[in-house]
């Protein structure tokens, strides 16, 4: 098959082609390599409550995650998600 047979209409990009977002809106950031694990576990936490509502007054707490601050001191981040209660 000679260059010239094919046709044009196959393959290439494609107008909304590619794998969706589950987000609604997406951004790209650069962000130090050392913290890169601490912002997947946010990401995740946050997708893990997201309906956290009055019935959980206590809230939940992710396990913690262990990294080096940009001053290489040791530490470990929890995130804590609690439901806001309507006066």
């Amino acid at each position: 098959m000679t260059e010239q047979s094919k046709s044009n209409n196959h393959g290439g990009a494609r107008p909304g082609a590619g794998r969706k977002t589950k987000y609604e809106k997406t951004v790209v950031m650069r962000v130090p390599e050392k913290y890169q694990e601490a912002i997947k576990a946010l990401i995740s936490h946050l997708d893990n409550t997201a309906y956290i509502d009055s019935h959980y007054l206590k809230g939940e707490i992710s396990d913690p995650v262990f990294l080096r601050s940009l001053d290489d001191n040791a530490q470990n981040i929890t995130f804590s998600t609690q439901p806001l209660l309507k006066k």
